[in-house]
């Protein structure tokens, strides 16, 4: 059974470019994601049908993909967490460590020829523990622009090559609190990866500091550049060779921060206190509950459940009233009259108790080839 058949409310999340996501319940009040894509829009079904093959730590787990009203949909474990867009500016140790935790992802997806194509601040969540979970796989395009490596916006493929710029470009916005490549348009952002070099985001994030809008240090300027030089390259074969490449020099540079150990933990925990306190704060918002066109009692499991043993009760006690009228012999009716009459009584008694026997929201808009069997 599709699980958007078993879905009893939808409250909404977000409204992006090319989807909208809600908040749903399920049975059992499990709660998932549900990504409904905008009509004309869609994603690399190959890739989306290799993740729910897969369950990798720090990727979230798609459970169920299809199509609703013809357009595409993808159904996945809800992260109770924040948006890493939220949570920037962030200490250095947390980002060099936050990202080998993706790098580790990507890695273990590798060998099944997955590779993302949206890496940025928005894709990637953190979790009540500070563990980041990367999401929003299969892109169709570019990506987000700002993130985009260069030869992504002539076409190419999601590659690893590709992935490795988007990691340079979201450890930027994760220490700086803003966007590397400035711009707005497709030619503006463009033109300002042409001019992009280490130096430059050096210098630019020298600026940040001395006007303490960062809690970096200029020595941590010096063990950065590395990571710079390795991703930020206009070109593929300018960049690192690999994950396995960039997981050596995150290593390098978080010794160098001092960051490891019982220092990494309590940076982790105090980290993990700034994201408990915005899912708080979040908690007190109502969400807008979604009226979606699946959601309905017709289309529940439970309904036709309740309905076949409800009828098979009134089929034995139909049964055993007849075998008792046959045996006695004791009514002036037939007993194909009086069949008949209990009959006719079931079925008004059926009408009368059925809408109260199903607990199950009064939604609109069912979707007819949803519904299943009767005595599904």
């Amino acid at each position: 059974m599709e699980l958007v058949r078993s879905f009893t409310s939808a409250s909404f999340i977000h409204q992006g470019g090319e989807a909208c996501i809600y908040k749903v319940q399920g049975e059992s009040s499990r709660t998932y994601s549900f990504k409904w894509y905008n009509a004309g829009v869609s994603y690399d079904a190959s890739v989306i049908e290799k993740l729910q093959k897969l369950n990798v730590p720090g990727v979230y787990r798609i459970l169920e993909s299809g199509a609703v009203e013809g357009r595409p949909y993808i159904v996945y474990d809800y992260v109770d967490g924040v948006s890493s867009k939220e949570l920037s500016p962030m200490p250095l140790g947390v980002a060099l460590h936050s990202l080998r935790k993706i790098v580790a992802a990507l890695q273990a997806l590798r060998g099944a020829g997955i590779s993302h194509g949206d890496i940025n601040p928005s894709n990637v969540f953190f979790d009540r523990s500070a563990s980041p979970v990367l999401m929003d796989f299969g892109i169709v395009g570019p990506g987000a622009l700002h993130y985009s490596a260069p030869e992504r916006f002539s076409g190419a493929a999601p590659s690893e090559k590709s992935d490795l710029f988007s990691l340079g470009a979201l450890l930027y916005f994760w220490v700086a609190g803003e966007p590397l490549l400035e711009g707005e348009t497709f030619e503006q952002i463009r033109g300002a990866m042409e001019n992009l070099g280490p130096e430059k985001i050096g210098l630019s994030l020298l600026e940040k500091i001395q006007a303490k809008k960062v809690g970096l240090s200029p020595e941590d300027l010096s063990l950065l550049e590395p990571l710079w030089k390795g991703l930020l390259q206009p070109s593929p074969d300018a960049r690192l060779e690999d994950l396995e490449e960039l997981d050596e020099l995150l290593e390098i540079a978080l010794e160098k921060h001092g960051c490891v150990g019982v220092q990494l933990a309590r940076t982790l925990e105090n980290f993990g206190q700034r994201i408990s306190e915005i899912l708080q704060k979040n908690e007190t918002k109502t969400l807008e509950k979604a009226d979606l066109p699946f959601l309905n009692s017709e289309i529940s499991p439970k309904k036709g459940k309740k309905g076949f043993y409800f009828g098979a009760c009134l089929f034995i006690l139909i049964v055993l009233v007849l075998v008792a009228l046959a045996f006695f012999g004791r009514s002036e009716t037939s007993v194909d009259e009086t069949g008949t009459l209990l009959m006719q009584k079931t079925r008004d008694s059926q009408m009368q108790a059925a809408p109260d026997s199903v607990e199950m929201p009064n939604l609109e808009g069912v979707l007819e080839r949803l519904k299943p069997e009767e005595g599904e």
